[in-house]
């Protein structure tokens, strides 16, 4: 199994691995890009399923994959994808790790809990663009922070040829949007340009 040097999204996997479900049996990583998520997350779940736009992230990951048995990877679009590729009510945990904002975060947010089972766990590290003079405050702070982090774990770095695309919120936008789609949620904006949410699906709640 490999691993990618440490960026500031993944200095936030071990927050979502400790959001891992007792027993997860289904765990679904949206925007897998190269998988190294979802390689964390089948140490801690039955089978997970990655998905990615990106005929070459999805590519790299099989690659990157090829001696965890219980992942598998789909090149497809999150909302077309068909109920037997994505079955609704069914994963006990989703993940998005700095992909919300490309699939437009409110609907994205409104997929998530149309797939998770009663019970299940959302966990998303978001992207979103200041919109105070407090935000502002924030991204400065995070500047010495992210360097001095990037120097000590090996550089700063994504998997090749990972898609971008411009935050579609702002912070406040972003949790006003969560608090509204998924109540209860918990939502924390944090230090190196991005915020967190943690949600769990009410039992009594059917997709």
């Amino acid at each position: 199994m490999t691993t990618s040097h440490w960026n500031p999204n993944a200095h936030y996997h071990p927050e979502i691995l400790g959001f891992v479900p007792e027993n997860c049996r289904e765990a679904l990583d949206v925007g897998c890009g190269d998988g190294e998520l979802a390689r964390l997350l089948a140490a801690r779940s039955g089978r997970v399923t990655g998905i990615d736009l990106s005929a070459e992230m999805v590519e790299s990951a099989r690659a990157r994959s090829e001696d965890v048995d219980n992942a598998r990877f789909l090149e497809a679009d999150f909302f077309e994808a068909s109920g037997t590729e994505l079955p609704l009510g069914h994963y006990d945990l989703i993940t998005m790790v700095a992909v919300a904002h490309h699939l437009g975060t409110e609907r994205a947010l409104n997929r998530s809990a149309e797939l998770l089972a009663p019970g299940g766990r959302l966990a998303v590290i978001g992207l979103a663009d200041p919109g105070s003079v407090l935000d502002l405050l924030h991204l400065a702070v995070a500047v010495p922070s992210v360097k001095a982090l990037g120097r000590r774990r090996g550089g700063r770095h994504a998997p090749e040829k990972m898609p971008v695309a411009d935050p579609d919120t702002t912070f406040r936008e972003a949790r006003d949007i969560a608090h509204r789609v998924l109540p209860g949620s918990r939502f924390r904006r944090r230090l190196l340009w991005r915020y967190t949410l943690l949600w769990e699906k009410p039992r009594d709640v059917r997709a």
